[in-house]
């Protein structure tokens, strides 16, 4: 398995441990972030940022990126509503959206 499907699974069981909703959204956005990282760094000619939030920003807003793919990157960075809601449900499932999507892209290569 590859360095950077490592880190996610073990990001991804810190996640699913977590009984801190923040916690488990921060985790997930780490996780999306992992993931955009090695897409960019097996496409020199994709960049989407260098930090993991600059990089979910500029990843949803890509037009070649499927309209759920960037919906889940979408809530994965918008901010907590005024009573500190969560616009994802479901944070790691909305990252595992994405690291599906890289992990295709990835194995068209």
């Amino acid at each position: 398995m590859a360095d950077w499907l490592i880190e996610i699974e073990n990001e991804l069981r810190r996640g699913r441990q977590s009984q801190n909703p923040g916690r488990t959204r921060t985790v997930a956005r780490r996780i999306a972030g992992i993931a955009i990282t090695e897409l960019q760094n097996q496409f020199p000619n994709l960049f989407f940022g260098d930090d993991y939030y600059r990089a979910l920003q500029a990843f949803m807003n890509a037009g070649e990126i499927p309209a759920p793919v960037a919906a889940a990157a979408r809530r994965l960075q918008e901010r907590l509503t005024p009573d500190f809601t969560s616009p994802s449900i479901d944070p790691l499932g909305d990252a595992i959206m994405i690291v599906e999507f890289v992990k295709i892209r990835l194995s068209e290569k």
